[in-house]
């Protein structure tokens, strides 16, 4: 009974230190989330307030192409009165050189308006986006600031914004590791104890003998579930690897249904988004008609994206470091032998 009594005050001393442990690292993740989300929402509001101010510039391509159309009529004008008989062939020949000249350089105007003068509606979930995107370091590329402003505060935000989001990946990383580790432990060792209890039942009823009082209250104790700490278990890289591929795959179904694009389009954009890549051909609120309620979803599944692939990298590393270890004790093993048989034989001799 003493056994068991101490066993039990220990056991709940344990769990006292390990719910503290927890519970810390929650509060630290959760306030350092509030704090990247908090200065995204800063972001927004000023990159909104210096860049929705200005009016979208390119109301001077009409008159660009309005110049460029007359020229065209008036060469094929000077082409029709040139000719003093009029024949189908050459006119058709000088006039398609002339369209073909038109259509050029209309192309080279757009391509030039459109780099330099690119119309965006700085709304709050656009420019809350890109706020998101410039501390993630995502960088679509569509979106940019136009002002002179707009430019100096984009390096002064990102600047504090990357440190921070470093932060919160470590951080929060971390803490979902700890957390999946733990997850994966208590199923692994619950599975492993009722197996083994399976195992001592079948046994105890072959032989048809009951254990002792004494081994009975251990036992008992060890097998409290409530806060005990399960040993601490690898997780496999291919279950981590699945919670990656899970997660983009959901990702693909969910833009298939908020943007309309294909599944292999939305796990493209998840992908390229998630590691930071950010091609850009892919913007959430472009194609749908809730253009304001996919944004907000899209940064919400970047924001936490990111920080299960933490968590995966984090997962990943240990494991690939405890199989170096392994490989590199599976090397070095041959040599110590042959030392050992080395030595023995001259002590011997």
């Amino acid at each position: 009974m003493v056994c068991g009594c101490v066993c039990v005050w220990i056991h709940a001393c344990v769990c006292d230190c390990i719910c503290c442990k927890s519970v810390s690292s929650i509060l630290s993740s959760a306030g350092v989330c509030l704090l990247v989300v908090g200065y995204t929402i800063l972001g927004a509001c000023t990159f909104m307030a210096l860049e929705g101010r200005q009016t979208a510039p390119g109301e001077h391509k009409p008159l660009e192409h309005d110049h460029l159309r007359s020229q065209t009529v008036e060469k094929l004008w000077s082409i029709t009165e040139d000719l003093n008989i009029l024949y189908k062939d050459n006119w058709t020949r000088l006039a398609e050189q002339e369209v073909l000249k038109f259509q050029n350089s209309l192309i080279r105007k757009h391509k030039q308006l459109g780099n330099s003068h690119k119309i965006y509606n700085w709304s709050f979930p656009s420019a809350f986006l890109y706020s998101l995107t410039l501390i993630t370091t995502i960088g679509y590329g569509s979106v940019t600031p136009k002002t002179a402003w707009g430019r100096i505060i984009t390096i002064a935000y990102a600047l504090v914004g990357i440190p921070l989001m470093l932060v919160y990946l470590s951080t929060v990383g971390d803490t979902l590791a700890q957390h999946f580790r733990r997850l994966y432990s208590k199923l692994s060792y619950t599975k492993n104890h009722k197996s083994k209890t399976i195992a001592t039942k079948n046994e105890g009823s072959v032989i048809g003998t009951k254990p002792s009082l004494q081994n009975h209250i251990p036992n008992k104790v060890h097998e409290l579930p409530s806060c005990r700490a399960p040993p601490r278990e690898r997780v496999p890289i291919f279950l981590t690897l699945l919670v990656v591929v899970g997660y983009i795959s959901g990702g693909g179904f969910l833009f298939n249904k908020l943007e309309k694009w294909s599944f292999i389009e939305g796990s493209y954009f998840c992908f390229t988004s998630l590691g930071t890549i950010g091609f850009g051909e892919l913007i959430p609120g472009t194609t749908s008609g809730s253009s304001e309620m996919s944004v907000f979803i899209s940064s919400a599944f970047i924001l936490v994206g990111m920080a299960i692939i933490a968590m995966c990298f984090n997962l990943i590393q240990d494991e690939t470091v405890v199989i170096v270890r392994k490989l590199s004790i599976w090397w070095h093993k041959p040599e110590k032998i042959e030392e050992e048989e080395l030595s023995i034989t001259v002590k011997s001799s």
